[in-house]
């Protein structure tokens, strides 16, 4: 069966022949492939080379293509740090919050910048992999995006002090959400790994969720579905009450934060949302042995027997991990899973 039956099969809500197994490596891959992250990041060529040197190590069923957070809100004049060799570009200074400035932005091109980077390296790999790998691009959702814009603080504070002006922003980013993901989706990415953290109930609460977040949200995961690429909404969750009113943004695959048993996430959405998840990237696959790794994989593979669900790292995956429990968690979730799928004894 090829991967996008099992994954289809999973999107049901049904048990997929074979289990898709993620992982949020992209660190990782870098120095696994002999690179610094400045290098890794530097050209189209040196990121498919570097992710099909971990696919044919790892056998990842996809390829996770994040490079950073900075990519489309650099042209809009959002500071970026480059950091030192093996820092992930992050952001350095934030917009002001204001009307004027608002009102002075403009959606950029998906050609502008540093964002054909991710585009070209998207394609890159379409046409080596085809349709064997799910090539999964990345967009911060509105809500996010209005923090990483303008600043956590400022956004928090305007929700109570002028409401009018983070409901602007929100049709902003939004738009500008909608765009950046619908380029990925043309240039090759089967799917969108929505990112939504700084909205998750650790930061905001339900009530704050539903009123800023949930509906431009869902409004870019109905536009990138139209044009027919899957979104995989991430907001590094790790409560079932949020959990529950993120899925009301109808992803077509809701993911598990670490900080959650898997086993709680499964009993809940069972038979109502696919889900993927969750081992820990420092616990397990930095911290742990390898065959403390094989066991986590185990224990959460024999729980996905019942369908719905993909194995993935439940967040990035730091350089510092260890090879051989990234290689633990790939070949035990296959080995169990000959047990445990559809064609186990």
């Amino acid at each position: 069966m090829a991967l996008f039956d099992d994954i289809n099969a999973v999107l049901d809500l049904e048990v997929p022949q074979r289990l898709p197994v993620f992982c949020l490596s992209q660190e990782f891959d870098a120095r696994f492939g002999g690179r610094t992250y400045h290098d890794y990041i530097q050209s189209p060529e040196s990121i498919v080379e570097t992710q099909l040197r971990s696919l044919e190590q790892f056998g990842w069923d996809w390829v996770w293509l994040h490079l950073d957070d900075t990519l489309e809100f650099e042209p809009l004049g959002v500071g970026v740090a480059e950091g030192g060799a093996n820092v992930v570009p992050c952001t350095a200074d934030y917009r002001d919050f204001d009307r004027e400035t608002l009102r002075s932005l403009e959606v950029p091109d998906p050609r502008s910048a540093r964002m054909p980077l991710l585009l070209d390296a998207a394609t890159g790999l379409r046409e080596a992999l085809g349709d064997t790998k799910c090539i999964t691009g990345r967009v911060a959702a509105p809500f996010s995006a209005v923090t990483l814009i303008f600043g956590m603080q400022p956004t928090f504070l305007a929700m109570v002090d002028d409401p009018g002006l983070v409901r602007e922003a929100l049709v902003f980013a939004e738009e500008q959400a909608t765009s950046w993901g619908l380029a990925q989706i043309e240039a090759g990415c089967h799917a969108i790994w929505l990112g939504d953290c700084n909205a998750s109930a650790h930061l905001i609460s339900p009530q704050h969720f539903e009123e800023w977040a949930l509906g431009p949200c869902l409004r870019v995961t109905e536009a990138f579905q139209a044009a027919g690429g899957l979104v995989f909404l991430h907001n590094s969750e790790e409560k079932l009450e949020g959990l529950r009113l993120q899925a009301e943004t109808k992803p077509d695959l809701l993911s598990v934060g670490p900080g959650l048993d898997m086993a709680e996430a499964i009993e809940e959405f069972r038979g109502k949302q696919a889900i993927v998840g969750n081992v820990d990237p420092i616990v397990m696959l930095t911290d742990a042995t390898a065959e403390e790794v094989a066991a986590e994989t185990e224990r959460q593979v024999r729980l996905m027997a019942g369908g719905g669900c993909i194995l993935n790292s439940g967040e990035c995956v730091p350089r510092e991990a260890q090879q051989a429990n990234l290689q633990a968690m790939a070949d035990t979730a296959r080995r169990v899973w000959e047990t445990v799928g559809p064609g186990g004894g």
